[in-house]
């Protein structure tokens, strides 16, 4: 597997096989992917959990709005790779990952990377680094409080 330069871990109070529906589920409800600093996704090709599928999000770094397109690279049980198409020379990727933590419990990771030298150097300039990791604590904060949240309903 490739080196993440960007990794984001919570535990989850739900085991895997809830983490993954809540993940399936975004097919009807992409709403649930939106919060303060994310606009949540639009699919514009293929279907949901496909790889190949192409889709946009609406995000906010450092007050700055950015609309990015992202592609399915790989769709598996318990994860899905995506590769960024903005800046497509920087090969950007990201994966998140569900693993079982114990009874119940799940572990949630979202890793950032790059197959490139110049990606790579990208991700790790201070600004770069600070805004992206930001965004993505608050990715795997909201998705980790929305399943837990639907656990209590």
């Amino acid at each position: 597997m490739r080196e993440p330069i960007l990794r984001v871990r919570a535990e989850v109070a739900a085991p895997v096989d809830e983490v993954q529906a809540w993940f399936l589920s975004l097919e009807d409800h992409s709403e649930r992917y939106a919060f303060e600093t994310h606009g949540g996704f639009t699919f514009e090709e293929g279907a949901f959990g496909e790889p190949g599928a192409v889709f946009t999000t609406r995000e906010r770094f450092l007050f700055v709005p950015i609309e990015l397109r992202f592609e399915l690279t790989e769709v598996g049980e318990r994860y899905f790779s995506f590769r960024l198409l903005r800046l497509a020379a920087l090969k950007i990727w990201g994966r998140f990952e569900i693993e079982k933590a114990g009874a119940g419990r799940s572990i949630l990771a979202l890793r950032i990377g790059s197959e490139t030298r110049a990606g790579q150097i990208f991700l790790r300039c201070y600004p770069v680094a600070a805004a992206v990791h930001r965004q993505i604590c608050g990715e795997v904060r909201h998705i980790k409080e929305s399943i837990e949240a639907s656990e209590d309903a």
